[in-house]
């Protein structure tokens, strides 16, 4: 396990009843079942947990920590800052950074320990620079475009800039990695193409660099659905959260759900409008609640239309436009009452709602709408049945 310590986060709170009565709930233990039976299904390869953008809205220092507690051999952030946070976390693993890094953050890389991801010709002259006056090797993985045309290095200058990193003492490779375009369309022929020639590069290694460098190009979806042609790593993001890019594998488990407690109740006549826009009419005597969670914590406007919520283990449809900080229910045919928990995201009963229908209806991604869950819901981690913490940095703000 490769983790130093266990500290308290900022935020750390012990009452869910002292917060606002909107939250999220962290299933830890899904998590690290995701974790093993995804590392049965690459093995041999090693796993790469990708915990940018607060580990798809998960909370990165408490996902992290439980993910190295599991065993994973390689964390991913996308920025320099959100390494640190991983670091200041308590957390050991080795950690790569898939963004840039500007000169000025260089420092910040060596402070924490952390491993860039060089993806052109400028950005690997910051770090021949930085190895110049380093008295320990820096350790890099350089990034080939096969065919996403972001970032990475043309492939018709890899061999070059290997050699650059061949002859600058305290330079060490230790990675090749490219990235995948279309993995999530499992028909599609750009797939193969890439991954060609990135079987084509590796082949610029040398025999001693293919012992020792990692390389990596499969993503969820690659890892889930292709082979993995030698390479030594994959990275995992939407599948350790619990959903399969293709939607084909199963056994995978959410890891998050939402939930939010119903706070008023009223009852309206046949043809009373509700929300902004008075988009919702009721076409007959409805019951209306109301949760206190809105697009300004993520819940997208785009659910305004078509989008079910779960009431005492039900489905229910949204009534009007989400608001800012708070959502209509149309719970006419239910018995709830004020306090009643609903569930955004999740399962109640035997009803769930999925991260994959919840995308669809918003006429999005999974990963935006991960991404969207903002810091003002409080979320609760959960492990063996038990609450392990409860986070709200909110609440640090005004204490």
């Amino acid at each position: 396990m490769r983790v130093t310590s266990t500290p308290v986060a900022d935020g750390d709170v012990r009452d869910l009843a002292a917060l606002r009565p909107a939250w999220l709930t962290v299933d830890l233990d899904a998590l690290r079942a995701n974790l093993e039976l995804l590392g049965r299904h690459v093995s041999p390869a090693r796993r790469m947990a990708v915990v940018k953008a607060n580990a798809y809205g998960h909370g990165a220092a408490e996902i992290s920590r439980a993910l190295a507690a599991g065993g994973v051999e390689w964390l991913a952030v996308a920025l320099v800052e959100e390494g640190a946070e991983v670091r200041r976390a308590g957390v050991t693993t080795p950690i790569l950074v898939l963004g840039t890094v500007q000169p000025p953050q260089v420092p910040l890389v060596r402070k924490f320990g952390l491993v860039p991801a060089v993806a052109s010709a400028s950005q690997l002259a910051i770090w021949v620079e930085a190895a110049a006056g380093s008295a320990k090797p820096l350790a890099i993985h350089l990034k080939v475009d096969t065919g996403m045309s972001r970032l990475g290095i043309p492939p018709e200058e890899l061999a070059a800039a290997l050699e650059i990193v061949r002859r600058t003492p305290h330079l060490h490779l230790a990675g090749l990695m490219s990235h995948l375009a279309e993995a999530d369309d499992l028909e599609s022929p750009h797939t193969p193409v890439q991954e060609a020639r990135f079987a084509a590069l590796r082949e610029l290694l040398t025999p001693a660099e293919r012992e020792s460098v990692l390389t990596h190009i499969a993503n969820s979806a690659a890892a889930l659905h292709r082979p993995l042609g030698g390479c030594d790593l994959v990275r995992l993001g939407l599948s350790l959260y619990g959903a399969d890019p293709a939607r084909r594998m199963t056994g995978l488990r959410p890891v998050l759900s939402a939930s939010a407690r119903i706070v008023q109740l009223r009852e309206v006549p046949p043809g009373t409008r509700a929300g902004y826009g008075g988009r919702w009419r009721a076409a007959r005597t409805s019951r209306l609640a109301v949760l206190p969670v809105g697009y300004a914590d993520g819940y997208s406007w785009h659910l305004s239309h078509g989008a079910d919520a779960l009431v005492g283990g039900r489905r229910v449809p949204l009534a009007g436009a989400v608001s800012m900080d708070m959502v209509l229910l149309d719970v006419t045919d239910t018995d709830a009452v004020e306090g009643d928990v609903a569930v955004l995201l999740g399962r109640q009963g035997e009803e769930e709602i999925t991260l994959h229908e919840l995308a669809d209806r918003a006429g999005t991604v999974p990963y935006e709408l991960l991404c969207l869950l903002g810091q003002r819901l409080p979320r609760r981690y959960l492990a063996a049945g038990n609450c392990t913490a409860l986070r709200s940095r909110l609440v640090e703000r005004v204490r």
